[in-house]
């Protein structure tokens, strides 16, 4: 999926500034093991890795990757 933020004035008692508009791709993919009763699922939110702000004066957010095993004895 995509997602996109237009650009905004931040503004708090910390600071002001305009923070710029950035866009992010998330995806994953699931695959059902059947044979050991598992599903794998590898995906990731910014698989881009390109770097955006959200507010004034916070860190930087980069690309964040998972992979994750679920084990259910009542596979279907």
């Amino acid at each position: 999926s995509y997602r996109w933020q237009n650009e905004f004035l931040w503004a708090s008692n910390f600071g002001v500034a305009n923070i710029p508009a950035f866009g992010t791709v998330d995806a994953n993919v699931a695959v059902k093991v059947p044979s050991i009763k598992t599903m794998v699922k590898i995906g990731g939110s910014n698989i881009l890795n390109n770097y955006y702000t959200t507010s004034f004066g916070s860190a930087q957010i980069g690309g964040l990757y998972y992979v994750s095993l679920m084990f259910n004895e009542f596979f279907n």
